[in-house]
């Protein structure tokens, strides 16, 4: 009797293990980590503080966008990565004219929406500088890899293209429906 218990404990020590190892197969996913852009990181604090500094500014009814932040933080990366490879520089004053320019100058007011405000502002400014194709172009040669829990990238564009289509390896069971 005492032998079935710890065969048990090892059997189930077993699947736990297993469980373990089939969850880390499922990709260069950290669950601190929203997207891997190249060599860099987008976090999930640095995600969740640019939510909160969008959402102290919206009108009441007004809802952020994940989609749109983690798009917007990709291409930030993206951007800054691209400009650094292509000697553009981009400075603050360069992001806060353009920002002026837009509906977003209303995030320049919080340091946690200035980040992702600027985040669009790079990739404007890095793809008025080098052209719309050449930028285009470059972004698909950068290696861009999302966390699952937030959809589907878009090789090409690096967009999320659907959240309804994730990397998940699960699907809900269809519903059985009777003979008629």
């Amino acid at each position: 009797m005492q032998r079935m218990k710890v065969w048990r404990r090892i059997g189930g020590g077993l699947v736990s293990a297993a469980a373990v190892l089939a969850l880390a197969a499922c990709g260069n996913a950290e669950p601190g980590v929203v997207a891997y852009v190249g060599d860099d990181r987008i976090t999930q604090g640095q995600f969740d503080r640019a939510i909160a500094g969008v959402s102290s500014t919206l009108q009441e009814g007004q809802q952020v966008s994940r989609d749109a932040v983690v798009n917007a933080m990709i291409h930030g990366a993206l951007a800054e990565q691209i400009a650094t490879t292509r000697n553009i520089q981009v400075t603050d004053s360069q992001r806060d004219e353009f920002l002026r320019t837009t509906d977003l100058a209303v995030l320049l007011a919080s340091p946690d929406a200035k980040a992702l405000a600027y985040d669009v502002a790079d990739q404007q400014i890095v793809s008025e500088e080098m052209g719309a194709d050449a930028y285009l172009a470059a972004v698909r040669e950068r290696p861009v890899t999302l966390n699952p829990r937030f959809g589907v990238l878009d090789p090409a564009q690096k967009l999320i293209t659907s959240v309804e289509q994730t990397g998940s390896l699960s699907k809900p069971a269809a519903l059985a429906t009777p003979n008629p």
